[in-house]
C-alpha cells in the first residue's frame, strides 16, 4: 500500500477518534507538536525510520519523549503506527490529519510569495478579496519572499495559483521575442 493511502486512512481514523471524543482541537495541536520535535530532530526522524532499531527500543523511547507531555489518544496513536511498523509514515499522516482537519473546519491554507515583505494592510485586503472571489471561509495565511520574482507576488491555495509576478512577466515577453511570428520573413 502506498504511503499516501496509508497515511490518509491512519489520519482519517485519528480524526474521527478526535471528533468523537471532543479532542480535536488538543489533538489538532498535539500532532503539530509532535511532528515540529520530528522536524527539528534529524536524529529522531532517523531513528522512528531505521528498520534496524526494534519495535521496543522506539515504545521506549516515544514513552520518554510523549507520554504525559501530550494527550492519551496522541501518544496512544503514536503507539500504534510503532506497533504496526508505520511509524517512518508518521509525517504524512500529520500532513493528512492537518488537510483533513482544515477541511472540517473550513479553513483553507493560502501561501502569498512576493519579492519583498508586503505590509500588512495591502496583505489584508489581498486575503478578503481573495475570501470574497473564492467563497472561503477562514484563510491561513503562509508569506514568504522570494527575490528572485524581481515584483508583484504570486498567491497559491486550492491547487490553484495566481501568479502576477514580474518575473513571469519578463519570461512571456522573451518568448514572444523568441517566437519572432510578428517579424515578416524576406526571402
Amino acid at each position: 500500500m502506498g504511503s499516501f493511502r496509508i497515511a490518509n486512512r491512519y489520519a482519517k481514523s485519528l480524526i474521527g477518534l478526535a471528533k468523537e471524543k471532543g479532542e480535536l482541537e488538543s489533538t489538532f495541536n498535539d500532532i503539530k507538536s509532535i511532528d515540529n520535535a520530528f522536524e527539528q530532530s534529524r536524529d529522531l526522524r532517523t531513528l522512528f525510520k531505521s528498520p534496524i532499531i526494534p519495535t521496543d527500543k522506539k515504545l521506549a523511547i516515544a514513552e520518554k519523549l510523549f507520554k504525559g507531555k501530550s494527550s492519551d489518544l496522541v501518544y496512544q496513536f503514536m503507539v500504534l503506527l510503532i506497533k504496526k511498523g508505520r511509524e517512518s509514515h508518521f509525517h504524512d499522516v500529520v500532513n493528512s490529519f492537518i488537510e483533513q482537519y482544515n477541511v472540517l473546519q473550513g479553513i483553507t491554507p493560502v501561501k502569498l510569495i512576493s519579492a519583498v515583505k508586503l505590509d500588512s494592510g495591502l496583505v489584508q485586503t489581498m486575503v478578503s478579496k481573495l475570501k470574497a472571489k473564492e467563497f472561503l471561509k477562514e484563510v491561513e495565511l503562509v508569506e514568504e519572499v522570494d527575490e528572485e520574482l524581481l515584483g508583484g507576488f504570486i498567491l497559491k491555495y486550492n491547487d490553484k495559483m495566481i501568479d502576477g509576478s514580474v518575473r513571469r512577466r519578463l519570461h512571456e515577453l522573451a518568448a514572444i521575442i523568441e517566437d519572432n511570428t510578428y517579424i515578416k520573413k524576406y526571402s
